[in-house]
């Protein structure tokens, strides 16, 4: 699942120990009030990934900020309904269903519209003056 960008990759990486944590939480049977607060962690994660993604995006001059953005809005929409609905899961199949959606939401994000950047990142990075695909 590596776009081969460092800051991005590490980022990825945090993503699936954080959605790891949630799915154990809910394995465990830990507290709704545990499990609230591990899907609160993912959805602020996210929140802060994504912004550094699109500020990234505007240095490398990505043609598909806003369609990306948008991508990146809807995500995050999707993560607050789910924590909406979570508390009347109680401890059932609901809870183990949202963990594995929200997995297979961020993954398919990664594996599908990240690498679109990422091969952009790759394929125009000798055109464009190197410190801009550093990250600051």
């Amino acid at each position: 699942m590596s776009v081969g960008i460092p800051e991005i990759d590490e980022d990825h990486q945090k993503f699936i120990a954080l959605i790891n944590d949630l799915n154990r939480s809910i394995s465990d049977r830990m507290t709704p009030d545990e499990i609230v607060k591990r899907l609160e962690i993912i959805i602020d994660d996210a929140a802060r990934h994504f912004d550094q993604e699109e500020k990234l995006f505007f240095e490398w001059q990505y043609p598909d900020v806003s369609g990306h953005a948008l991508i990146h809005s809807n995500i995050l929409s999707s993560l607050q309904i789910m924590k909406k609905k979570f508390i009347p899961y109680g401890h059932d199949s609901g809870w183990v269903d949202a963990g594995v959606q929200i997995k297979k939401i961020l993954i398919d994000h990664i594996l599908k519209e990240d690498m679109k950047y990422a091969d952009y990142y790759h394929n125009h990075r000798g055109s464009v003056p190197k410190n801009q695909f550093e990250a600051s």
